[in-house]
């Protein structure tokens, strides 16, 4: 990583070539607001625009911008051609808060409009970034609804969408504590799928039984990586590959852990009470 160092007023006079902001800040700017984005659900393109379109309005030279599934780089040259580079590794996956992503690039649009202040323009980037995601009753409501909804729309009855709802909330209420001390999503599929298919079993035993798997149907629902898969589409037809790849080995890992997660409880349960 490479800082560049303030010129004296008269090399700048001279050269007449160095923006009127310092150029590390504006290619620190550019990788937290991509970061942001990366962070919050973007696919790696939209990332990868973005941060372009602000190190070229800041007059940064030979900008280039890689980002993939975790991490960001950012180079450029200063237009005084002096390179600075900097990355930034993303701890965990991203979360899926389009509002924040909606935020940054409504900022990014203002930046390579108006080209503000960077220092202060990245105190909004970080604010957002840091600001507090939907509360968690929010969150139990949408998982619960999602799972009654789905439950009709596969068509079971009212009484055992009922039930899913309440597995669900069930679910997310235990998965809580866990996501705090491990926020793997794979595990938390596959603990999730076990939860729903041991609160879901009883139903089996009821005059619903053959709508249990269209409960748990329902309530998996709630795992599927619907915006990491649209944005693993979005990357390959795009050409990035690196990206797109990566993030479509992330959805099919999801999408297994549901199945191991729910199959190998099934199987146990059916072993140790097996329907008549």
């Amino acid at each position: 990583m490479a800082q560049e160092q303030p010129e004296t007023a008269l090399q700048t006079v001279t050269n007449n070539t160095e923006t009127r902001y310092n150029s590390v800040d504006c290619l620190d700017l550019g990788l937290w607001l991509g970061f942001g984005l990366m962070a919050n659900g973007a696919e790696a393109i939209r990332v990868e625009d973005s941060v372009t379109r602000i190190l070229n309005a800041y007059d940064l030279r030979d900008a280039e911008v890689f980002a993939v599934s975790n991490y960001l780089h950012v180079s450029a040259r200063s237009r005084s051609g002096k390179p600075i580079s900097f990355g930034k590794r993303m701890q965990g996956s991203s979360s899926n808060n389009l509002d924040k992503v909606d935020r940054l690039n409504d900022l990014a649009r203002h930046i390579t409009s108006e080209t503000p202040d960077p220092l202060l323009t990245l105190k909004e980037v970080k604010d957002i970034i840091d600001s507090p995601g939907y509360p968690f009753r929010i969150h139990a409501f949408s998982v619960a609804l999602a799972a009654f909804a789905f439950s009709l729309l596969l068509g079971s009855s009212l009484l055992p969408a009922l039930w899913a709802t309440a597995a669900s909330v069930i679910m997310i209420n235990i998965l809580k504590p866990i996501r705090k001390h491990y926020a793997n999503p794979i595990f938390i599929n596959l603990i999730g799928s076990i939860l729903i298919t041991l609160l879901i079993w009883p139903v089996t035993f009821t005059s619903f039984s053959s709508e249990s798997l269209l409960m748990m149907t329902a309530s998996f629902m709630y795992f599927f990586p619907g915006i990491a898969l649209i944005n693993s589409t979005r990357d390959l037809m795009a050409g990035d590959l690196s990206a797109g790849l990566a993030k479509l080995v992330e959805v099919v890992l999801l999408a297994i852990s549901v199945a191991v997660g729910s199959g190998a409880t099934l199987a146990l349960l059916n072993r140790i009470w097996p329907l008549a």
